[in-house]
């Protein structure tokens, strides 16, 4: 199907499909998230808590970054009663540059004990790395570091992040990566930043190892250091904390039908399934702007989508939205403006990379922008129209390609793609070896934009107050 996941292949492109992940946020009722913050700690409790490559699902957007108590099993709530009990959990072991990082539903989860203390180091030539800590549940994590250049002239940053269990294997993984911008205020050799990992077909694991090549962010390979962290969870602290709501409701969109089979709550994102299904071939690539509506005290507003998945469950889409676990609210439905059908299936992009031109194409929506050869690799850059923060770019070339004489050559790493607030276009970038090919140059299209059915429609999910913490 177009614009399904590999995610061994897309395991850093979450920038794009985490792109509203703050955003959405910020929409979470900040107010009363201080609010109920300040009960927790005047109470003498406390507590905290994504394209990266992007990718349309992630629908482009990037980034995204809420928890549990441990209190002897579930808080308990009421239907018609959603108060919040006293918090059981201490700040004590949550440095103030962590706690002041994260976004309302980090601190909530933090403040009900979803945050666990890490406090590895590594030094490796001039660069010093700490993995502070980690917030978790079934569906996500969040890795709290502290990079510093100790030749204090400039910050460091990490590229090539893997996350790998205890046996060594990739855990198939999206990951958010930090901002490569230093942080205002910061002095400019220390980082404290994040990485958002998201587990759309697994839990997170008790046991994994977190590595990455850490320096300058316009250094070779070379300059940077490669550091290996092995970490080690208390699982028992997300055990067991999901909410399950059976939906099994549906809509039509042209001669596509949508069911919601079910959603489910967890402390640090809200997970909605649909089964897609046609009367005709299936072409459906994405769904156009979708978003979970909350009506909280009579006031109705909308949460964007983090990310999207194909590979979730057979034969069903994953989109994951942000955490509503601690939130009070009496609806919830989930809504879309229509979906984008893709143009066709083999569908394939022709490049003469010596010419810096595109031979062929599905048609003009992709722009080959520039080819830059260096001793490492061929970088090359392409160009898509922005549509909006909330819309997916579906572009993505096979991993494999053939030159002009039909011989096989690979992709160097992957896609990685960035857009710029300031700029009316979103960039997309390949490598590829050195060398000179024969030209031109054959891609398969994973994924290429198509054409929108532009057809609102609305699923209610549940009628009635937030069940996530009922008797």
């Amino acid at each position: 199907m177009p614009g399904k996941f590999d995610f061994h292949r897309e395991v850093k492109l979450l920038t794009d499909y985490y792109k509203s992940h703050d955003a959405a946020a910020e929409q979470i009722y900040e107010e009363k998230l201080d609010q109920a913050l300040l009960a927790g700690i005047s109470s003498g409790h406390s507590r905290y808590k994504r394209f990266a490559h992007h990718f349309p699902w992630k629908l482009t957007g990037a980034l995204l970054a809420c928890c549990l108590l441990l209190f002897g099993g579930w808080q308990m709530w009421t239907s018609d009663n959603l108060g919040r009990s006293a918090f059981h959990a201490s700040r004590s072991d949550i440095p103030s540059f962590v706690y002041n990082s994260m976004t309302p539903k980090l601190k909530d989860a933090a403040l009900h004990g979803l945050y666990q203390p890490i406090n590895e180091t590594i030094t490796q030539g001039n660069y010093q790395v700490t993995i502070d800590g980690v917030l978790a549940d079934r569906t996500e994590m969040v890795v709290f570091y502290t990079a510093v250049n100790l030749l204090g002239n400039a910050p460091i940053f990490a590229r090539d992040a893997k996350f790998l269990d205890a046996q060594g294997n990739g855990l198939g993984v999206m990951v958010d990566y930090p901002s490569s911008d230093a942080k205002p205020g910061t002095p400019s050799n220390v980082q404290h930043d994040k990485f958002t990992v998201s587990f759309p077909n697994h839990n997170v694991p008790a046991q994994f190892s977190f590595s990455a090549k850490w320096g300058h962010p316009q250094a070779s390979d070379e300059a940077h250091e490669l550091m290996e962290f092995p970490i080690q969870l208390d699982s028992s602290k997300y055990a067991g904390l999901e909410h399950k709501i059976e939906v099994n409701r549906s809509a039509t969109v042209g001669p596509y039908s949508f069911t919601i089979t079910d959603a489910i709550l967890n402390p640090l994102t809200t997970r909605v399934y649909l089964r897609i299904e046609s009367a005709k071939e299936n072409l459906y690539q994405s769904l156009i702007d979708p978003v979970l509506w909350i009506t909280q005290e009579g006031s109705r507003k909308s949460l964007p989508m983090q990310m999207s998945t194909t590979n979730a469950r057979p034969n069903e889409l994953l989109i994951q939205f942000d955490s509503l676990y601690y939130a009070k609210w009496q609806d919830l439905s989930f809504g879309a403006s229509g979906i984008e059908e893709a143009l066709g299936k083999d569908l394939k992009l022709v490049l003469d990379t010596e010419k810096q031109k595109i031979v062929s194409a599905p048609n003009d929506s992709v722009r080959l922008t520039r080819v830059v050869p260096t001793e490492e690799f061929i970088d090359i850059y392409f160009e898509l129209d922005h549509i909006s923060d909330r819309r997916a770019l579906y572009f993505d070339l096979d991993e494999e390609f053939t030159d002009g004489d039909g011989k096989k050559h690979t992709l160097m790493v992957g896609r990685s793609s960035y857009y710029r607030s300031d700029e009316a276009f979103e960039t997309f970038h390949y490598k590829i070896k050195p060398g000179n090919y024969i030209q031109p140059l054959t891609f398969k299209l994973l994924s290429y934009p198509g054409t929108d059915i532009n057809q609102p429609f609305e699923i209610p999910l549940l009628t009635g107050n937030n069940p996530a913490k009922q008797p």
